[in-house]
């Protein structure tokens, strides 16, 4: 099939090259009537815009390099669908890069991208990695930056997150509103010389935070035993619901720092005969799939899908800005998401 040019829709409509060029591109320069005219006599003959030679004439490849930890996860494939549904209302591309938690691999993604000339990075950093000097070759070529989710603060570059310290205080409060007293909570890492607390900015720290100052309003004392330093994945809720066993004994109810935390935990109740009814889970973070669950998990829910929104948005806002924007520190909000009656405990 012969390739269609811009010179074949001109001839066509009897139009010049570059209004032709001009009406694809929704020139301000070209009356609507006569952009429509030309987009579907483009569509009808099957023409596809030379992306190689847009990017030699504008110097830009129009194309966003995307790094995330991992996508067999519910909160990271929500932010992923999110970045691509920005990008299909924008002129963007997007090539994507996992690094399953590798800090080796999340480096060879990005020299890969700058290599490829994409004209901005989004970034969730993996739990390896612990130096913002990682990201200086990102500066010295001078391309765009945005971290979502998991960043550095203070690091130069605009960094998108979720409230996680008012979000987990809302959380809990939800479940003291509810009846709840005896709340334990199995925590992400919160000391500061640990390599994952280095690297994830101030997710668990925040997190415990926000759980502390909701019992500290509802004149609750928090027993130091009942806050597991467990971790972030099902792995890490599963053990760390055992080691709270040890310390503590059964709480009514668990804040976890996480959702896959959660489903840890509720495999170990499930595992060990304990009665999902008897503790009540709430997480930070959800998945579409928690409804299917015998025991649904309450959650905090992450705007995930937004978060991907916002970010990729505020990426090509910096990147089409005509001067240096100041990077900012961007803060979503969340609400709870799949509640039950609990007001019987």
């Amino acid at each position: 099939m012969k390739n269609v040019r811009l010179e074949d829709i001109a001839k066509r409509l009897d139009l010049t090259k570059v209004s032709i060029s001009k009406a694809l591109r929704d020139h301000s320069d070209i009356s609507e009537e006569t952009k429509e005219k030309v987009k579907k006599m483009a569509k009808e003959m099957g023409y596809r815009p030379n992306l190689v030679a847009r990017s030699l004439t504008s110097q830009k490849t129009h194309t966003i390099g995307v790094i995330v930890p991992k996508v067999a996860h519910p909160f990271f494939s929500s932010v992923i669908e999110g970045v691509y549904q920005a990008a299909l209302e924008s002129d963007y591309e997007v090539v994507l890069g996992v690094t399953m938690e590798d800090e080796d691999l999340e480096q060879k993604h990005i020299e890969s991208m700058l290599n490829m000339r994409v004209d901005g990075l989004l970034i969730s950093i993996s739990e390896q990695t612990q130096n913002l000097d990682n990201f200086d070759i990102v500066k010295d070529m001078e391309v765009d930056l945005v971290f979502y989710d998991r960043g550095f603060m203070n690091s130069g570059f605009t960094y998108v997150k979720v409230e996680d310290r008012e979000g987990a205080r809302k959380g809990v409060k939800h479940m003291i509103d509810q009846g709840f007293r005896n709340i334990a909570h199995l925590s992400g890492y919160l000391d500061d010389a640990h390599p994952v607390r280095r690297n994830i900015g101030s997710i668990g720290k925040d997190r415990n935070l926000g759980y502390r100052d909701a019992l500290e309003e509802a004149g609750i004392e928090v027993d130091e035993k009942a806050v597991v330093e467990a971790g972030y994945s099902e792995d890490d809720g599963y053990n760390g619901f055992a080691q709270m066993l040890g310390q503590y004994g059964q709480p009514e109810a668990i804040f976890c720092v996480t959702y896959p935390v959660a489903l840890g935990a509720l495999q170990y109740m499930k595992d060990h005969n304990i009665n999902p009814d008897d503790v009540a889970l709430l997480s930070f973070g959800s998945s579409e799939f928690n409804h299917h669950l015998s025991h649904p998990i309450i959650c905090i829910d992450q705007p995930a899908f937004q978060l991907g929104q916002r970010s990729f948005r505020q990426l090509i806002l910096e990147i089409e800005s005509d001067s240096k924007l100041n990077p900012e520190i961007i803060s979503l909000e969340s609400n709870i998401l799949n509640d039950k009656d609990l007001a019987s405990k």
